[in-house]
């Protein structure tokens, strides 16, 4: 059984080994860019948790998958989720999505962001099949045009990756 909960400092290395395995099939999909080894730093984790902007999903006491929102603009974003290959296509990642989504429309945000990978299977069709829709580059606002700009100058190709937004309904009363 799958419990989330939000992160904890302790949790770190394993969001950061989580990271890795998940990333490492980037590689296999013809994006090794993304499959560096590198995972979430300790101080962005730790800044993260402090601020209640990470959770994680675990199966008996094992972290499994995560999930990291932050803000882009005045926008709430989400900027990770992670689950191991192990825990892949049971649905963790729908389960950490659903969380995020249902604290967003408590919290009232109006909708979520994201960038992504648009030829990636795990990537934009998960995500449209969740609600999300891609933004149209004239519709994107300055602050998702800095994003692509510090994604590029960081080696991101941008002819392969997307903006995409889910609106959000008030909470069901």
């Amino acid at each position: 059984m799958v419990t989330l909960r939000p992160a904890r400092d302790a949790d770190v290395p394993e969001l950061q080994r989580v990271e890795r395995d998940a990333d490492a099939r980037f590689a296999d999909a013809g994006h090794p860019e993304l499959a560096d080894g590198s995972g979430i730093p300790d101080e962005v984790a730790r800044g993260a948790i402090a601020q209640g902007r990470i959770t994680v999903a675990e199966v008996d006491g094992a972290v499994i998958g995560w999930a990291y929102v932050g803000r882009v603009g005045g926008e709430l974003c989400l900027g990770q989720i992670s689950v191991t290959p192990a825990h892949g296509s049971v649905g963790v990642g729908t389960a950490l999505l659903r969380r995020v989504i249902d604290e967003a429309r408590r919290a009232g945000e109006g909708s979520i962001v994201l960038n992504t990978q648009s030829d990636v299977a795990w990537n934009r069709p998960w995500y449209e099949r969740r609600g999300f829709v891609v933004v149209p580059r004239a519709a994107w606002s300055e602050a998702l045009r800095a994003v692509e700009r510090d994604q590029a100058r960081g080696g991101l190709d941008w002819s392969t990756r997307v903006h995409m937004r889910i609106t959000l309904s008030a909470p069901d009363n």
